[in-house]
């Protein structure tokens, strides 16, 4: 029996069943005490009635005033047996035998011929007409003549047939009581149980409730319906579940918040415990190590790699320390960063691995490195030249007229390639840095790149090139410094011709789609070799280094277009297949179409 409901029943109706016993057998044997009382007093009283009333004179006078007596009080003593005895224990009356011997040898019975009244009734049992058992009691007293001595002794039996009677009527009444006081027990023990374990039931669903997460308000406060104990316990239930509800939002918030932040953070996370297995990862560390990482442990993650930590050790870093190692995976560089997360006693609970993808500053590194390095050989080369002639013209070859303006003209030129490169390097740096001064204006791209083409069908006829323009007759208006629009397609337009063989072609188009104005220069000429086509807008990348650097590039052109077009918004993109030629594209941003 689980419920606390049945067990405060079951109580309550033991103890009321507990009670009524006792009062029960307290009743009977009060009824039973006072019966036998009030037996004894009537039976004292009527031995006291008949030596009264017997004449002692003889024995023959006692016999007549006995039957006189027995005659005159026959109604009252139906139920009543007298027994005389004289002084020697001899049965004097009735005269007839006895049925029961043994009445003769009854201690009252010979205490009386002693002289002694009896304190107490004696008991023996018989069965009457009906062979039913009843009790029968004895009471015995002297009868002494004038000179004090006993003379006879007087013993009257009584059955308790109707004090037996009235006993058992009281023991039945008692145990239908008894059957009535528990049923009613039972009821109102049920009721009351009820009522008091009522609020705790309530009580119950209402933590089951907060312990499944459901914190609406219907569902978590109880109704105060009283001021004792349990509406107090009520009361501080409900203050613990408003309290509750508001410090696990707040942690929900926060861990939200911070669930958020891990799943799409650009750094990969790596939990470990502190046995080494892996626990958490965010999609970012999934998309760097591989999906086959989950559940792994840290050595067979990491041990792969060179400048290997064991785990042990850097769980035994110091407080708030981190290691650092860059590894190598899937042609990245990723920088991790380890530190140990504690408990509240400082004590390690595990390792958090930070991974930071760090290929792209790897490669503006090497880019850097290769941008001074490329910087120092297009000086160097220059300045090599001018020097050396310089030194042949001071060493005498200034005497030779001819020879020494050829060596002038060479100082010159390099003169002019490190002038440009320096003019092209300063450009690129204000570019880079947003010094540029841009004069932005709405002009008509259309007539521009027809401008810039007619220039440069000179250049492309020399080398009996076919350059044409195409366009769908529409003027194209858009916002921009013109000097700088011009700058793009002029360079585009002078590699192609530059880059192409002579009796090639060059195509210019022009056209627009809903919010763009695109403009193509294709070309048929040398064409670049798909490795090195994500890397043409480098600076001082070249596919074809020598002869780039003898047709006079300075490798500078294309990376300073691409920073103007960014500039205005636009992009520019180059499609090309080896030795079958290039298609450059410019996209513009439509302004306003005249």
């Amino acid at each position: 029996m689980k419920s606390i409901k049945w067990r405060l029943t079951i109580l309550y109706v033991l103890l009321v069943t507990i009670v009524m016993i006792i009062s029960g057998f307290i009743i009977i044997n009060s009824v039973k005490t006072n019966a036998e009382q009030k037996l004894y007093k009537e039976l004292e009283a009527d031995a006291s009635k008949i030596i009264e009333f017997i004449d002692l004179t003889s024995e023959e006078e006692m016999l007549k005033s006995i039957a006189v007596f027995i005659e005159n009080w026959r109604m009252s003593y139906t139920d009543k047996s007298i027994y005389l005895f004289n002084k020697d224990g001899t049965l004097v009356y009735p005269a007839d035998k006895i049925k029961d011997e043994s009445i003769l040898y009854k201690k009252q019975v010979k205490k009386a011929l002693n002289g002694e009244k009896s304190i107490s009734l004696d008991r023996s049992f018989e069965l009457d007409d009906n062979g039913r058992q009843i009790q029968i009691r004895g009471y015995a007293e002297p009868i002494k003549n004038g000179e004090d001595e006993v003379a006879y002794a007087i013993y009257i039996r009584a059955n308790t047939r109707e004090s037996q009677d009235n006993l058992y009527k009281t023991i039945g009444i008692i145990i239908k009581s008894i059957v009535l006081a528990v049923t009613i027990a039972s009821i109102l023990g049920f009721i009351f149980a009820s009522k008091l374990t009522e609020p705790i039931i309530v009580l119950t669903d209402k933590a089951k409730h907060i312990a499944s997460g459901d914190f609406s308000k219907d569902d978590y406060e109880i109704t105060v319906k009283s001021d004792d104990e349990i509406g107090e316990l009520t009361g501080s239930f409900n203050h613990m579940a408003k309290e509750l509800n508001k410090t696990l939002s707040e942690i929900s918030n926060e861990k939200n918040k911070l669930e958020t932040v891990f799943t799409h953070m650009a750094d990969g996370i790596l939990v470990f415990s502190y046995n080494g297995k892996l626990i958490s990862a965010n999609p970012t560390a999934y998309k760097m190590f591989g999906a086959n990482i989950s559940g792994r442990e840290y050595t067979k993650i990491f041990k792969k790699f060179e400048n290997y930590t064991p785990f042990e050790r850097l769980l035994n870093l110091e407080k708030n320390s981190i290691k650092q190692n860059t590894v190598f995976v899937k042609d990245k560089f990723i920088n991790v960063c380890f530190a140990t997360y504690v408990k509240k006693s400082d004590d390690p609970v595990g390792l958090i691995a930070v991974l930071q993808d760090i290929t792209e500053h790897k490669k503006l590194e090497e880019m850097q490195k290769e941008f001074v390095a490329n910087v120092s050989h297009e000086l160097r080369t220059p300045i090599t030249t001018i020097k050396s002639y310089t030194e042949t013209l001071l060493d005498g070859a200034m005497e030779d007229k001819n020879i020494a303006i050829d060596f002038l003209e060479v100082i010159n030129h390099e003169s002019d390639r490190m002038t440009t490169l320096v003019k092209d390097l300063l450009e690129l740096s204000k570019l880079d840095n947003r010094q540029t001064q841009f004069e932005m204006s709405v002009f008509n791209l259309t007539e521009l790149v027809k401008q810039c083409v007619d220039k440069y069908k000179i250049h492309s006829e020399k080398k009996n090139q076919n350059m044409s323009y195409h366009d769908d007759g529409n003027e194209y208006i858009i916002k921009g410094d013109t000097n700088r629009i011009e700058q793009v397609i002029r360079n585009i337009l002078s590699n192609a011709i530059k880059y192409s063989p002579e009796e090639s072609s060059i195509n210019i188009d022009i056209l627009s789609d809903d919010n763009n104005i695109i403009v193509g220069i294709k070309d048929n000429g040398m064409g670049i070799p798909q490795e090195d086509v994500s890397r043409i807008f480098d600076r001082f990348y070249r596919v074809d280094k020598a002869r780039s650097r003898a047709m006079g590039g300075t490798g500078l052109g294309l990376a300073i277009a691409k920073e103007i077009m960014l500039f205005h918004e636009g992009e520019i993109r180059v499609e090309s297949e080896y030795r079958q030629g290039s298609t450059f594209t410019l996209i513009f941003k439509r302004c306003v179409k005249k």
